[in-house]
């Protein structure tokens, strides 16, 4: 009897250990030298579970490639603001991944002269690299690139960036300027990238008083099936973006997102454009821009083709461009703000039940919530924009809960 007792004990302890970030298999790492080794001994055969102690750690110069697939490199406490890892414009970038499985969680990156984090393949695709709960503050160019191989042979695959808060700064501006003698950063930048997912992040500050910044979430150069969705997209010159120029994407679907822009910088353009995307689906978006901008929404090229636009919620036009054509309806361009919870903060909830918006939409294919994951319809139909509103679902200044809210208590 003691032996099986000491057998269910040890199942139990297993269990439980293996739930811990500080278990039998990981290695919990307190300083900058020692994070290096632990990425140095996983792409050896080591522990691929690395654990950052709480702390702000000042890598001056050091960067972190990953060779090695099923590493995790994680913050201790869950929270990205007890793990900093900064590069004080020095490290070129923070982590390169050159392998698959790989998840950066729970910590912030700061400052890398570059790129905080670059995946890309090195000897064939990488495929299920995850970045969860990250704050990137002030990259130097865009904030998470992922790139073909060299040869452009190999390319990254099925990943997914959620839950994170990527930001340019009044100081990291400045520093843009001085680094690239223009505005050349962004937020999420995606190369012939394949299957990759953009959920649920909070991106903001991505513009420049000396010229147009990149997007806050850009796929182009032949990418593929990327699903852009219930993204807080605040003050990006350019907010989501499928091809550009010549360079195409393919297919694809950008939903349920939110874009609020201001009226204090001069060189903005559309809340989503579609370059050169074909079948590309944008659909259940709001977007309230106060910028001179004439466009929400732009189609452009005689390369956009087969694409449908539905159930957005703007206040400015949606607009073909260059010969663009696509599907187009169930489309509310006259928003005003007064119907929305807090649209100077970016808060589009609505804040009650707009008539031409609540239960005008049209039943689309894959919508089945939206961007705070409520089930869709609420009511009798489906209702134009990024949220379903309900008299009872908490839309209200007090109660809604947004992805900037949700950071914050982090």
């Amino acid at each position: 009897m003691k032996e099986r007792v000491n057998i269910c004990l040890s199942l139990l302890c297993f269990v439980i250990l293996s739930l811990s970030y500080s278990s039998c298999w990981a290695v919990t790492v307190a300083s900058v030298t020692a994070l290096e080794n632990a990425v140095t001994a996983a792409n050896s055969g080591g522990d691929t579970n690395i654990v950052i102690a709480a702390g702000t750690y000042n890598l001056n110069g050091v960067y972190l490639r990953i060779t090695a697939d099923n590493v995790t490199v994680a913050g201790a406490t869950g929270k990205s603001a007890d793990v900093i890892l900064d590069g004080n414009y020095v490290t070129t970038e923070i982590f390169q991944i050159v392998s698959s499985n790989v998840t950066l969680k729970d910590m912030t990156l700061k400052r890398a002269y570059y790129h905080p984090i670059h995946i890309f393949p090195d000897t064939g695709d990488v495929t299920g690299n995850r970045i969860l709960n990250v704050h990137i503050i002030d990259p130097g160019q865009q904030a998470i690139k992922i790139n073909q191989d060299a040869g452009k042979n190999y390319s990254a695959v099925s990943g997914l960036i959620s839950d994170s808060h990527i930001e340019l700064t009044d100081s990291g501006r400045a520093k843009v300027w001085e680094i690239n003698g223009s505005c050349y950063t962004g937020g999420v930048d995606g190369h012939h990238a394949l299957n990759w997912t953009v959920s649920d992040n909070y991106i903001e500050g991505f513009w420049c008083e000396n010229g147009l910044s990149e997007h806050g979430v850009h796929f182009w150069s032949s990418s593929a099936d990327s699903l852009v969705e219930g993204n807080t997209i605040v003050n990006c010159d350019r907010g989501i973006g499928f091809g550009l120029g010549s360079s195409p994407h393919y297919r694809g679907i950008i939903r349920n997102n939110m874009l609020f822009h201001d009226s204090g910088h001069a060189h903005s353009d559309v809340g989503i454009g579609l370059e050169n995307a074909q079948g590309a689906k944008v659909y259940n978006n709001t977007i309230y821009h106060q910028h001179s901008y004439t466009n929400a929404i732009e189609y452009r090229f005689s390369g956009t083709t087969g694409g449908t636009i539905a159930n957005n919620l703007t206040n400015k036009a949606i607009a073909s461009r260059d010969g663009g054509s696509a599907q187009v309806f169930s489309n509310f361009t006259s928003a005003q703000a007064a119907w929305f919870v807090n649209a100077s903060s970016g808060n589009l909830h609505l804040a009650y039940a707009v008539n031409g918006v609540v239960d005008a939409g049209t039943s689309i294919s894959g919508l089945t919530n939206d961007i705070d994951g409520q089930s869709r319809p609420a009511g009798l139909g489906v209702d134009i924009g990024a949220d379903e509103y309900s008299s009872g679902d908490g839309d209200s200044p007090e109660s809604v809960i947004t992805p900037l809210m949700l950071l914050l208590k982090d």
